[in-house]
């Protein structure tokens, strides 16, 4: 660690099933964050969702839901989830369409650090700021008013939303390629009041097809007049989505 690193904190900033993350900084001065993954972690998590996936399978005719289904798609997203390098090349694929035509990113997107990467070790830009999920109690520390409508909470809720509004429709609309686990502990806030998205260890992609269907079905839904027609066409267009809808579904689906 000492060539590498001018300070290391051993205690982490954060911790979940598959990593924690440590504060440090490199020799040179740069602050950074470092993805540690748990060790034998990944064989571990992939048995047990063996395991559930056996367990689901000998039941799929018992529940509405076929979860065998379920968790082998997030056995596949484990997978992916485990390879850090993955996460480093899916950051920056996002942080440069954000910025694509150099345009202002609307959300800040840490970048990975050159060689120091690695499949179970992750060295990235430091985001100082707070999650989302523990915003209300760090502005009580500091005084100030978390009432719903002050002014303060109703501007900054407009930013939140316009900031992860932008991000994700050009993710989803233009990138086909989006940010798959935006939960309130990994949506930032920085410590001068612009909004940061982590942990690009879940990611979807979609196709072009799916992404032009999904424009049209938002138009619909935006200029709909409640009309019977409207109901058919977007019915129509769900359809061609690959929706499926039960028998006890409303009269307008079909």
């Amino acid at each position: 660690l000492e060539d590498v690193f001018e300070s290391f904190d051993p205690e982490p900033l954060g911790s979940a099933s598959v990593a924690q993350v440590h504060r440090a900084k490199l020799k040179g001065g740069q602050e950074v964050a470092v993805k540690v993954q748990r060790p034998n972690i990944e064989p571990q998590l992939l048995n047990d969702v063996s395991v559930i996936k056996e367990f689901c399978s000998k039941l799929r005719e018992v529940f509405p839901v076929d979860y065998y289904i379920v968790f082998s798609e997030l056995e596949e997203q484990l997978r992916e989830e485990f390879d850090f390098c993955k996460e480093a090349d899916s950051m920056e694929r996002i942080a440069g369409a954000l910025q694509k035509g150099g345009r202002r990113a609307p959300v800040l997107v840490p970048r990975s650090v050159p060689g120091l990467v690695c499949r179970q070790v992750l060295c990235m830009e430091f985001v100082p700021g707070v999650p989302l999920s523990r915003l209300e109690q760090e502005l009580e520390k500091q005084g100030l008013s978390t009432r719903k409508d002050s002014m303060m909470a109703q501007t900054f809720g407009k930013k939140l939303l316009t900031s992860l509004s932008d991000a994700f429709a050009i993710m989803i609309f233009e990138e086909g390629f989006f940010h798959a686990d935006p939960h309130p502990g990994n949506v930032f806030v920085t410590t001068d009041g612009n909004v940061a998205l982590i942990d690009f260890g879940q990611m979807k992609r979609i196709s072009y097809k799916f992404r032009r269907e999904l424009a049209e079905m938002v138009l619909h839904i935006a200029d709909s007049q409640d009309t019977q027609q409207d109901y058919d066409a977007m019915a129509r267009l769900g359809e061609r989505m690959g929706l499926k809808f039960s028998e006890t579904a409303h009269r307008n689906c079909p």
